[in-house]
């Protein structure tokens, strides 16, 4: 199997470090410390390569993509690997070029690979900015961003150039909060501070952690339009079936399908809660049995298919026609 490697759009140039390209324009403006100097801290507590390859599966069954294709794909924000290393597994016979703005995650990344003598010439890496056109256009068959674009100031603009870079047919798996979901989860939030308010022995960072919740997503609720806050927001969006069709039509793309990322929702509210918790480090705090009774009623009371509206995370397909 032989790809080429992408070529760079005229006055577009790169510098090696170690074995990662980087943009000879980069530089490390408005990227966090938890990015570069902390870069093997954020590996380590983001690092979840078997759920990713359940997540990217389930993004290639939406697109009913053959998972023997010679395809060139394009990972967008890829830190330290997670949507990377699922779609080299999973499309055994693709090249994948991951990109970020943080040369420290990439070469943790490239680390990985070393390990892993079959990917041997099917990675690339390189930093630089996707607000920049980088790339020539029409390089690549799939792109793939897991969990990246509600963390951008600009999600269209980053969008526009990935765009460009695709050739005709081709699709971008995008894997994101979702606004109508996060609205029920603001209430499942809301539910269950009431219900634990005067619960005996409650772990004391439990109601703060809720209510934190309940804040963060009240700071991202809307239209994705800048608020004097969003700067200084990690994640800074949720997004709507509504926003997400006009933008991929504003960029010459069309909204696809938007797709949960659970197969099984039965127990969608009880495992989001459970996994929100294990995120932030929370994981083994214990929990009182009320907590768990009052998610349990939301999931028994919701049928399958409005839980697939009510989704907090999802597989968003933008497809170039």
């Amino acid at each position: 199997m032989s790809h080429a490697k992408p070529q760079l759009k005229p006055g577009v140039a790169t510098r090696r470090d170690g074995r990662v390209e980087v943009d000879t324009a980069w530089q490390p403006v408005g990227v966090t410390a938890q990015f570069l100097e902390n870069a093997a801290t954020y590996h380590a507590r983001y690092f979840q390569n078997g759920y990713w390859k359940y997540l990217v599966g389930r993004g290639l069954d939406a697109i009913d993509q053959p998972r023997a294709a010679r395809l060139d794909v394009l990972d967008i924000g890829s830190g330290s690997g997670n949507s990377v290393f699922a779609a080299l597994e999973l499309l055994p016979n693709a090249r994948v070029i991951a990109n970020d703005i943080s040369p420290q995650l990439l070469q943790i990344l490239l680390g990985i690979q070393d390990t892993i003598p079959a990917l041997t010439g099917r990675l690339d890496a390189y930093c630089f900015d996707l607000a920049k056109d980088f790339f020539a256009d029409a390089c690549f068959d799939l792109a793939i961003g897991g969990s990246i674009l509600h963390h951008m100031l600009d999600p269209a603009a980053a969008l526009r150039n990935v765009a460009k870079w695709l050739r005709p047919g081709g699709k971008i798996l995008l894997f994101e909060p979702l606004e109508i979901g996060a609205h029920m989860m603001a209430a499942i939030y809301l539910s269950l501070i009431d219900a634990l308010s005067q619960c005996p022995d409650l772990d004391p960072r439990l109601l703060p952690f809720f209510k934190a919740m309940c804040h963060d997503y009240e700071a991202r609720f809307g239209i994705p339009r800048v608020k004097p806050w969003t700067e200084h927001l990690d994640d800074k969006w949720l997004f709507h079936p509504a926003y997400l069709r006009d933008m991929a039509a504003s960029i010459g793309l069309t909204l696809h399908s938007i797709t949960p990322t659970t197969d099984d929702p039965t127990h969608l509210f009880q495992n989001a809660v459970r996994g929100t918790l294990s995120v932030a480090g929370l994981g083994d705090m214990p929990t009182p049995d009320q907590l768990w009774d009052t998610l349990a009623a939301f999931d028994a009371g919701i049928n399958a298919s409005l839980k697939h509206r009510f989704a907090p995370e999802g597989i968003i397909v933008l497809a170039k026609p």
